[in-house]
């Protein structure tokens, strides 16, 4: 991996990290703000709301100036450094079947093509298991209809943040860390497959895929079908927003809205 995309994957790492710590911090400060002002009667109010996100200022203009620094950073590179995965499937081709003669090296860079593969697949397998079960635990939660009996809204929606979010980020981690650990051992997958290639005998004849599987490949390629997703997409959204203005629900948050600025806040 070169040092340019080194320096990419760390920065998405910190600015992914950052993202979430600042999204908890600020979570956390709403949380404070009414379980504080609830005690007292007084929940919300300018001075404090002010007060309290006062102390995310700094972090919050960090953030901000590191989501710019990460949209212009990409400008400064000509290129585009090959990713190892796109280097492996170029390489697969030509590994040999076996070793010219007793090659010890083709036999040590076998096995590490073995093992580094093995463990890419067990690293996704685990990411998906932790979006799964992560999934499984929000569905479980949101189709329990005693958790929203509306008596108390917020603290239904604080219970909700509480019993969710967690899942997220533990799959929000567990993607981070498949991709590293993907991107780590695709490198030395890389390396072994040229190892083989060097001190191999006979190249291996791949088996063709099948038709089915080129002509699917062939379609999501072009530009036409990522257009057509998302056609799909912005179809969808708008039926949506058609369909809750039709059942009333556009008309339910905007009551809601105007309680929260004339009653909560007070900026009616």
């Amino acid at each position: 991996m070169e040092k340019s995309a080194k320096i990419r994957l760390i920065y998405a790492i910190f600015l992914g990290v950052f993202t979430v710590a600042v999204g908890l911090a600020i979570i956390c400060v709403a949380a404070d703000i009414y379980y504080t002002g609830k005690d007292t009667g007084v929940i919300y109010s300018r001075a404090i709301v002010g007060e309290r996100l006062t102390a995310l200022a700094i972090p919050l203009i960090f953030l901000i100036a590191a989501i710019i620094l990460g949209a212009v950073f990409p400008l400064y590179k000509v290129k585009a450094a090959r990713q190892p995965e796109s280097t492996l499937d170029k390489l697969k081709a030509r590994i040999p079947q076996s070793g010219e003669g007793d090659s010890v090296e083709f036999t040590a860079a076998q096995n590490a093509y073995k093992k580094a593969a093995i463990i890419r697949l067990v690293a996704w397998l685990v990411a998906l298991a932790a979006a799964l079960a992560g999934a499984i635990a929000t569905l479980c939660y949101l189709v329990d209809t005693a958790q929203f009996s509306g008596k108390d809204v917020t603290g239904e929606i604080f219970n909700l943040v509480k019993n969710i979010l967690p899942w997220l980020c533990v799959a929000f981690a567990a993607t981070i860390a498949a991709t590293v650990t993907s991107g780590i051992f695709a490198s030395k997958q890389v390396a072994a497959a040229k190892t083989m290639i060097k001190n191999g005998g006979q190249t291996v004849a791949q088996k063709a895929e099948p038709k089915f599987i080129t002509v699917i490949k062939s379609i999501i390629a072009k530009p036409a079908f990522t257009w057509a997703v998302r056609g799909c997409i912005f179809v969808l959204a708008v039926t949506f927003i058609i369909l809750g203005i039709v059942n009333g629900g556009a008309n339910d948050v905007l009551v809601k809205a105007v309680n929260i600025c004339t009653e909560c806040i007070g900026l009616g």
